[in-house]
């Protein structure tokens, strides 16, 4: 009995507190407008109902302010749930993509080989059950840049190290992590400079070495100067970047998972199928000059033909 009255009892009282006022502020206001005309000396009734009515709309305010505010509280409420529906479905997601694979931007060149370095050398140093196969592909951009960025050329480095940690040599110890491995390569060229480039500078130091694992195919294509590909894949990632005129690896993409790992593999076991055996440059057999001769002749035939018609 001695609680708080029951919300029904309560807004009676409010609406009855409420009618009072309103009955008392039209009396002042009519009495007010009744001296004005009447000239009674009760000209300090207008004022005072003035007062009275607004002092009822705080009134009305304070005594109502449950049922006023209430449809806020329940949208404030809504809102909060969604939130944390939002909140939850986001930490699902997260839970999916730590399970089934993850992906890293890398926005610039240097970011982008760091990454493709780290990678390469982590898939080396992991234990294996059965054979696995490290694809590269270049097809696009120009390896000139390394010529003009220092910083450029020194990650580059560091990444041509990595992969040639992982080629089997003559000499490589029977436990060698590198006999679980083998390196196949697809290059494409536009031109005699850029293929004598990559020969000496990129694939001379792997060629010195007389590696067992390691196999390049190349292809010629004299306007393929810009493309969005992968061109490392390991068992567990596989990297898309974008090359042009200007360099290779400018910006890149890395897939943490099995599951890209074999969606671009199929992509490169096609391409390298689809390449003849004639252009493989370099195998388990060593250099094969008459694959070097053909890609030369036919890049001097390309641009032969391309210079024919400004001639």
């Amino acid at each position: 009995m001695n609680g708080e009255p029951a919300p029904r009892a309560r807004s009676r009282r409010n609406r009855i507190i409420a009618i009072a006022a309103v009955v008392i502020t039209v009396i002042a206001i009519v009495l007010g407008f009744a001296g004005d005309v009447l000239g009674l000396p009760w000209h300090w009734m207008r004022p005072a109902a003035e007062l009275l009515l607004l002092s009822e709309l705080v009134g009305l305010v304070v005594l109502e302010r449950h049922q006023l505010f209430e449809p806020v509280h329940e949208t404030v409420g809504g809102i909060q749930t969604r939130v944390e529906e939002i909140h939850a479905t986001l930490g699902l997601v997260t839970q999916q993509l730590g399970s089934s694979g993850q992906t890293t931007v890398y926005p610039s060149s240097h970011e982008l080989l760091r990454a493709l370095t780290r990678i390469t050398r982590d898939a080396f140093s992991r234990d294996q059950e059965t054979p696995q196969i490290l694809r590269i592909a270049r097809l696009s951009g120009s390896p000139q840049a390394i010529q003009s960025d220092p910083e450029y050329d020194a990650e580059f480095r560091r990444f041509n190290e990595a992969i040639m940690e992982g080629l089997l040599l003559s000499g490589s110890r029977g436990d060698a992590k590198a006999r679980w491995w083998s390196i196949r390569f697809i290059g494409a060229v536009w031109d005699a400079a850029t293929f004598d480039f990559i020969l000496e500078r990129l694939l001379g130091p792997i060629f010195e070495r007389n590696p067992l694992s390691f196999e390049i195919k190349f292809l010629v294509h004299p306007c393929m100067r810009h493309a969005l590909l992968s061109p490392v894949i390991t068992d567990r990632e596989a990297v898309l970047t974008f090359d042009d005129v200007i360099a290779m690896f400018r910006w890149g993409i890395l897939f943490q998972g099995r599951q890209y790992s074999a969606l671009f593999a199929r992509w490169f076991d096609e391409m390298w199928t689809s390449v003849p055996d004639a252009y493989l440059v370099y195998s388990h057999n060593g250099l094969n000059q008459k694959a070097v001769d053909l890609v030369r002749k036919e890049l001097e035939a390309a641009e032969s033909s391309e210079a024919r018609p400004t001639a």
